[in-house]
């Protein structure tokens, strides 16, 4: 991580750190230059941010869904009380939360940035979710819901503050183990795994964001038509099911795609994806609907294909293929 930086800030501790003497494969004698270590340890310290980022978006976004399939969080938002808390279910700020995600990620992972060799030991990611549910949940600064000082100073009932724990603990646990991992395997978390499962974390990941672009377009569909986008009917089988073979298709191309593809290959993919997605929206609507918005047939599947371009394995121009474009 960033242990191999420069010895020392001044500048005279930088002007005489002309080269840097490290270990591991090129041996204890190797000399590398000190513009080098800064390099590497700048392009670690980024890697962190995007990929605490990556692990923030992921387990909010699976969690979330989760609960609520399990919970009827519209009947929660319209209860006394917390509906004059909380905004309403189908609103579009809640709609679009996913996406502000990447922003809380994004501080969070600044946050852990400078205490990530804590992390590293083997129960590493237990400090983290203690610190989480401690200062996170429990203990917030403002009386928050399921805080202490949320159950003292607030009018909202005592079953809301508990209804919300086990998707807090849930999202902050996986995202404490994801973190910890990331911070013991800086070279790559993937790498660490055996190949399979390298490849089927890959494709879950790249077929879930493309998800994600079905649902932004959906969005800016339903508001672009002044369509009153209904949080209950959204949720149903017969809605959500519009995007399950997509997700599929997805995920079967990111997990075929484990070498590196040239500039023509990728945008095949792409095509491939888009295509598939055009025909599988066509009929599913005229089947299950009774009939094809055919300008949303021919436009959703853009964004998941433009996103599945760019996970897609590039090739190296230097040393050949290079592994699977996650987001580091």
């Amino acid at each position: 991580m960033g242990r191999a930086g420069l010895p020392g800030s001044s500048l005279a501790g930088s002007a005489l750190a002309l080269v840097h003497t490290v270990g591991g494969t090129f041996g204890p004698e190797v000399m590398v230059p000190a513009g080098h270590a800064v390099w590497v340890r700048q392009s670690e310290e980024i890697s962190f941010l995007g990929k605490v980022t990556v692990a923030h978006v992921v387990t909010y976004f699976v969690v979330g869904a989760a609960a609520a399939a399990m919970l009827d969080y519209e009947s929660v938002f319209a209860a006394p009380i917390v509906r004059d808390y909380m905004k309403d279910f189908g609103s579009v700020a809640v709609l679009i939360g996913p996406l502000v995600q990447v922003f809380r990620g994004l501080i969070i992972a600044a946050v852990l940035l400078p205490f990530r060799s804590a992390l590293i030991p083997r129960y590493g990611w237990l400090r983290l979710w203690m610190l989480l549910i401690g200062i996170g949940i429990l203990s917030t600064a403002a009386a928050a819901p399921s805080s202490v000082e949320g159950v003292i100073y607030t009018r909202l009932p005592l079953w809301y503050h508990l209804i919300g724990l086990p998707e807090m603990l849930g999202q902050t646990l996986l995202f404490s183990i994801a973190t910890a991992l990331i911070a013991r395997h800086p070279t790559g978390v993937l790498a660490a795994l055996p190949p399979i499962f390298e490849r089927l974390l890959r494709a879950l990941v790249a077929a879930s964001l493309a998800f994600a672009g079905y649902a932004v377009v959906s969005v800016l569909f339903a508001l672009s038509a002044g369509a009153e986008i209904d949080p209950g009917e959204s949720l149903t089988l017969k809605v959500q099911g519009l995007f399950i073979a997509p997700f599929l298709i997805n995920g079967i191309i990111a997990f075929v795609a484990t070498h590196g593809l040239t500039a023509r290959a990728r945008l095949v993919a792409a095509l491939v994806s888009f295509s598939a997605g055009v025909v599988v929206i066509a009929l599913y609507q005229a089947v299950v609907s009774g009939g094809t918005n055919l300008p949303y047939a021919l436009i959703a599947p853009a964004v998941p294909a433009a996103i599945l371009w760019v996970l897609m394995p590039r090739e190296s121009r230097r040393s050949g293929p290079e592994p699977l474009a996650d987001v580091r």
